[in-house]
């Protein structure tokens, strides 16, 4: 299990942004949490070119499993959209949808992957689907593994820590070992359900995954 690192309390008088010679420098918004390598929040404007890069380290292999680009859409206006819907569904309270960065040493700052809580329901039962994506030239490392344990513990953690979900599930493509694997490692099982998703205009078999709050 990842250990859970939340930052000081933003306090309602912290300025949103600071000057340092007369000029406005941007201030990155507070993260949730932090896991033992990796720093979660959303994505802000800067972010499109680590992003854009991502994805084209492994693009073909991405567009297998999870939607990508419209048809005719830019890189540049799939980053856009994402990074609109995160903080639409974030003040909707559907999703949770962050990216991961390094938090330190000598590629502190580099973009990891998106880690996503979706289709959010608070209802009898507090449940949502988790979805995740990594740079390939990151693979190898645990830092996937390490992302998804800590997306998993915050989504399950109770207020104030985390999201308090009694449930959350996941949609994992049969030819994906990789994810597999990963859901494996941070406690996700199989339930028995099985789905046909749409992906990039294919229908792709998915088994479902899930874990509870404990």
């Amino acid at each position: 299990m990842s250990v859970l690192k939340p930052h000081n309390l933003y306090t309602p008088n912290h300025a949103h942004m600071r000057v340092i010679n007369r000029r406005p420098v941007e201030v990155l918004p507070r993260p949730e949490f932090t896991t033992q390598r990796l720093i979660f929040r959303l994505l802000l404007p800067n972010d499109e070119s680590g992003f854009i890069q991502a994805i084209n380290h492994d693009r073909s292999n991405l567009r297998r499993w999870i939607p990508l680009t419209h048809e005719r859409e830019s890189d540049v206006h799939f980053f856009k959209r994402t990074m609109t819907k995160a903080r639409i569904q974030d003040i909707e309270g559907t999703a949770w949808r962050r990216a991961a960065f390094i938090e330190t040493g000598p590629d502190a700052g580099r973009f990891v992957g998106m880690f996503n809580l979706i289709k959010i329901e608070r209802g009898l039962e507090w449940t949502s689907e988790a979805n995740w994506w990594v740079d390939a030239d990151l693979a190898g490392q645990g830092l996937a593994t390490e992302g998804v344990q800590g997306m998993i513990d915050f989504a399950l953690a109770e207020h104030p820590i985390g999201l308090g979900l009694h449930r959350v599930r996941a949609q994992i493509c049969r030819d994906n070992p990789a994810s597999v694997r990963i859901a494996q490692k941070c406690g996700l099982t199989q339930n028995g359900a099985h789905d046909l998703l749409e992906i990039n205009k294919a229908l792709v078999a998915h088994d479902e995954y899930e874990c509870w709050a404990s």
